[in-house]
């Protein structure tokens, strides 16, 4: 077997290093700037986890629907309708017997109705005891004052 001899082709042995420096020039600056891009990304993220989200949702304000909530009312002149929300049906009306406190912590109470939990605080208005007037912890599990009747806890151990 014979080896060739590059020297052979005229000068394609120049060219052939110039286009290997060339390819390893254009190499390492691909690496350079895809290693930067990605550590600035992930300082962004790490700064502001919340960054590229905003900037996604806000290039797409114009076709989302915005909706408007914590409004059971009917539509309002803005033509924004609120959400439906599920309209509770007693067959019959609840009475201050029918409640009992399950707690009463701070200025809150939580207060039992037969299937219902209710979170009252003071001027709450609930049917069958009317405005909570007052709430008062204590170590029989506290008083709710309402305007129809006052509950009192009872302590078990």
């Amino acid at each position: 077997m014979s080896s060739i001899d590059p020297s052979a082709f005229g000068n394609a042995a120049p060219a052939t290093t110039a286009s290997d420096r060339l390819s390893r020039v254009l190499a390492v600056m691909v690496l350079l700037l895809s290693t930067g891009f990605f550590s600035a990304v992930v300082a962004i993220s790490h700064n502001d986890p919340g960054y590229f989200d905003r900037l996604l949702i806000s290039a797409m304000q114009g076709p989302l629907d915005p909706i408007e909530t914590g409004s059971t009312e009917k539509a309002s002149d803005s033509g924004i309708t609120p959400l439906p929300v599920p309209h509770r049906v007693r067959h019959t009306q609840l009475t201050p017997q029918d409640f009992q406190i399950v707690m009463v912590f701070g200025g809150e109470a939580h207060l039992a109705s037969p299937g219902e939990l209710w979170r009252v605080r003071v001027n709450s208005l609930v049917p069958g005891l009317g405005r909570i007037l007052a709430i008062e912890p204590g170590e029989n599990g506290g008083t709710v004052r309402a305007e129809r009747a006052t509950l009192t806890g009872v302590r078990t151990d």
